[in-house]
């Protein structure tokens, strides 16, 4: 009916950092929307969520059964979804809809992207540079307002003198892993330059974060508690920011605050070379290409909206969810 609030779907998956992109993007469109959160059968241990979008079309077969019970009429106007997991379901919803669904995909699809109305990436993804695919400098933030920060963090930051130069350590993956000598030396230097202007270095982990290598920095700094500050918190109070390039997510959230950012680089596996095609695969590996980090690095860098530990690099850079919550705009066009 005319004015009518379009109904939107967003789907979430397994992963806390692809789930805050689908979250940043709807957040920011400013309608409603309902969450389905998505589980994903096993097979003799197997993750059905893991299968090639190419390899399954439009089904819901790879749900669990609770899920799966979650997927049914009234269709949505808008699906938003993230990477492949939930690419055929979101074409199943857009199949018995009679193709009246508008899809939006974030990431990679690992699929051709035609098959979506939109698809939102970024430079680490090798998506072709077709019509509907809109390529963005940054992950999306879900940080949009000044942080809540209860009392008891507030003065824990408050006893810390300033300036505070934040140091925020991801971890390894599959396909990247961080030089523990790296990240301590660069954690030596970041020490000493808060000490020769009076001030602190705070050192925060994430849950991929090695304890042995949180150890290894502690000695150059003051270690965020798990019961403090949080990490937008911390975003907020930091005059500078240093992060480990691992971390697409937070290295976007600290470039949009407008403050001095570092990268602290991090390295290809041996995995992520073969994921690219810069090594040769193992026999009977049938993986899909992956994103390859470090074309977002050197975009960053390029574009100045990032520097190093020796000259972090402060930027104007918006949210890219606002210039992505326009394109949905632009493509819901009346059904707004």
């Amino acid at each position: 009916m005319p004015g009518a609030k379009p109904l939107i779907w967003v789907l979430l998956g397994v992963h806390k950092g692809d789930n805050n992109q689908v979250l940043a993007l709807a957040e920011e469109l400013g309608l409603p929307f309902e969450i389905k959160q998505l589980g994903f059968r096993r097979i003799a241990g197997y993750d059905l969520g893991r299968m090639r979008p190419t390899h399954l079309g439009s089904t819901l077969v790879t749900l669990d059964k609770a899920s799966k019970a979650e997927i049914r009429p009234p269709w949505p106007d808008l699906v938003i979804g993230v990477g492949r997991r939930s690419v055929p379901v979101a074409r199943y919803i857009r199949r018995m809809n009679l193709n009246r669904t508008k899809l939006v995909r974030i990431g990679n699809p690992r699929i051709d992207p035609r098959l979506f109305d939109l698809v939102i990436t970024t430079p680490q993804y090798q998506v072709p540079a077709i019509g509907n695919v809109l390529t963005l400098p940054l992950a999306m933030s879900r940080f949009r307002e000044p942080a809540k920060v209860e009392p008891a963090a507030r003065a824990w930051l408050e006893a810390r003198p300033r300036p505070h130069l934040l140091l925020a350590l991801g971890g390894n993956t599959k396909d990247l892993e961080l030089i523990p000598d790296q990240v301590t030396k660069a954690a030596s230097k970041l020490s000493a330059r808060a000490t020769s202007r009076g001030g602190t270095l705070l050192i925060v982990g994430s849950p991929r974060t090695e304890p042995e290598l949180l150890h290894a920095v502690a000695a150059h700094g003051t270690i965020v508690p798990k019961d403090g500050p949080s990490f937008a918190a911390l975003l907020d109070d930091a005059d500078e920011i240093f992060v480990t390039a691992d971390s697409v997510s937070m290295l976007s959230e600290a470039i949009v605050t407008g403050k001095p950012v570092g990268m602290i680089p991090a390295v290809m596996t041996e995995r992520g070379l073969q994921s690219v095609g810069e090594i040769p695969k193992p026999l009977l590996d049938f993986r899909s290409p992956r994103r390859d980090p470090r074309r977002f690095w050197s975009a960053l860098l390029d574009a100045g909206l990032a520097g190093t530990v020796d000259e972090p690099r402060a930027s104007s850079t918006a949210n890219s969810a606002r210039q992505a919550a326009q394109a949905i705009r632009d493509l819901l066009g009346d059904a707004r």
